[in-house]
């Protein structure tokens, strides 16, 4: 699995890469989004780390530009852990984040979570659907009738949650518990806002499945 990481900072950068490769993975670092992007388009990686705040090219900015072309996941840091910066990333497509200073544990846990689930299980092969919204488990991909439907990791787990247990609503807690799995004291506001990039990408493809809003309660998909 090769990691790509960007952060202005080197011996934070170099901390990172070095934590990242004793762990097992082809890790890479660039002092900045620029760099890192033009090394992605010639060699794309399966899972990049940015800071925020950066020279020549912001990891908003960054991630707005993967996005274009790729799901990987993306892991945005956080210097100040201010919910402006982790709402903003989340919205532009980021699956998860990382406040200052770094736990390079947590760090840890959250590129192997992510990484295995974008993995496909090549020894099952399993379909989940309901209306026209279709998910393969095993090739990890998603369709709206024929049209495909590109998600990042979040996006695919929220929708599996859900298609797995039609019509059952679940609080923001659960999702958090069940999605995010280690984050137990994430801010569940972070649902919310992938919630929200998901119905905007199926309603551009016109699909009649939607995930609704069970007031006092929190969301499902279902009748």
């Amino acid at each position: 699995m090769i990691i790509y990481t960007a952060e202005d900072d080197k011996n934070i950068n170099n901390l990172i890469v070095t934590h990242l490769k004793n762990n097992g993975y082809d890790v890479k670092g660039f002092p900045n989004g620029e760099a890192l992007l033009n090394e992605f388009k010639i060699k794309p990686a399966d899972l990049i780390i940015t800071d925020i705040m950066m020279p020549k090219m912001t990891g908003y900015d960054l991630c707005k530009h993967i996005r274009q072309s790729s799901n990987i996941p993306i892991i945005m840091i956080s210097a100040n852990n201010d919910e402006i910066d982790r709402v903003l990333g989340l919205e532009l497509g980021a699956d998860d984040y990382i406040g200052k200073p770094i736990s390079f544990r947590e760090l840890g846990i959250k590129v192997k979570n992510l990484l295995r689930r974008t993995k496909p299980e090549h020894d099952k092969e399993e379909i989940l659907s309901h209306e026209d919204l279709k998910l393969d488990l095993s090739a990890h991909t998603a369709k709206i009738g024929d049209k495909p439907l590109a998600l990042t990791p979040k996006e695919f787990d929220l929708l599996k949650l859900f298609l797995s247990s039609i019509n059952r609503a679940y609080t923001r807690e659960q999702i958090i518990s069940q999605v995010w799995e280690y984050e137990y004291d994430a801010d569940t506001r972070q649902v919310d806002h992938v919630i929200k990039r998901l119905r905007k990408k199926m309603l551009e493809h016109g699909a009649q499945c939607q995930i609704q809003t069970v007031w006092g309660v929190g969301y499902k998909i279902g009748e």
